[in-house]
């Protein structure tokens, strides 16, 4: 069993870490192929439990039939009817469990699909890339911006690492971009911070707006709601979708 079918299994258990929800995230978003197979299991599994409620529905009627009977008379139950209401329980423990497992699985993608569809990477426009620039081999910071607009994000983190110890502002702010097209929300967020008590000023607006989807896509609404409201009292960037968010999040 590959990577991708780990994780896979263990969604529909609802047993996935952080890190493992961040991983299906990524693999939802890169991988066509994931994502259609994903969608399918999906689907059969809330298909296996509409059938098993089906099921269920018609061994309830059927022992109340049975039961009734018996209780207007006084009788006991035979033993092979209490058996079949033993595993009548049983069933409904399984449909049960089904359905949580299912619930709790689709409430936490469908949160975080929501909040991502209201990201897309930030362009670049500290350092534009025009085609038949010479790129000096010794020039990091152009060469992770190339990475950066070629979308090889792992690369261009890699490099902007390289870069942070001589340009701490905007090359804060990509490599927090970068971090959340990795999947890497907490780290993410804390580069955003780390622009934000910077000098730089170009894009503060920004760095919140990612600051919150960061906190938000990884599950902690209330620090994303906090700096949705910081966003809103500050400027007007977003402010439809900061609204919408907002409003979703009463």
């Amino acid at each position: 069993m590959d990577n991708r079918e780990i994780i896979l299994d263990r969604y529909f258990k609802g047993l996935l870490s952080k890190e493992e929800q961040q991983k299906l995230e990524e693999l939802i978003r890169t991988d066509l192929e994931f994502k259609e197979e994903f969608e399918f299991l999906k689907l059969t599994q809330k298909a296996v439990i509409l059938e098993k409620r089906e099921e269920l529905k018609g061994f309830l009627k059927e022992l109340d039939a049975e039961i009734l009977p018996a209780n207007k008379s006084g009788k006991l139950l035979a033993w092979p009817n209490l058996l079949k209401v033993a595993a009548g329980l049983g069933a409904i423990l399984v449909v049960a469990v089904l359905v949580f497992q299912l619930s709790k699985s689709k409430e936490e993608a469908i949160n975080s699909d929501a909040f991502l569809s209201y990201y897309s990477p930030y362009p670049n426009v500290v350092s534009p890339i025009t085609r038949g620039d010479e790129i000096n081999s010794e020039d990091i910071e152009k060469s992770a911006f190339i990475a950066y607009e070629s979308k090889n994000y792992g690369l261009a983190d890699s490099l902007f690492t390289q870069v942070l110890p001589f340009q701490q502002d905007y090359v804060s702010f990509y490599k927090g971009i970068s971090k959340f097209e990795l999947g890497q929300y907490d780290s993410a967020a804390k580069y955003f911070d780390n622009y934000l008590y910077s000098e730089g000023t170009q894009l503060r607006d920004q760095a919140k707006w990612y600051m919150a989807l960061s906190y938000l896509v990884k599950g902690d609404t209330i620090k994303g709601k906090e700096e949705l409201i910081r966003l809103r009292k500050s400027s007007g960037y977003k402010m439809d979708e900061v609204e919408r968010i907002l409003l979703d999040l009463e």
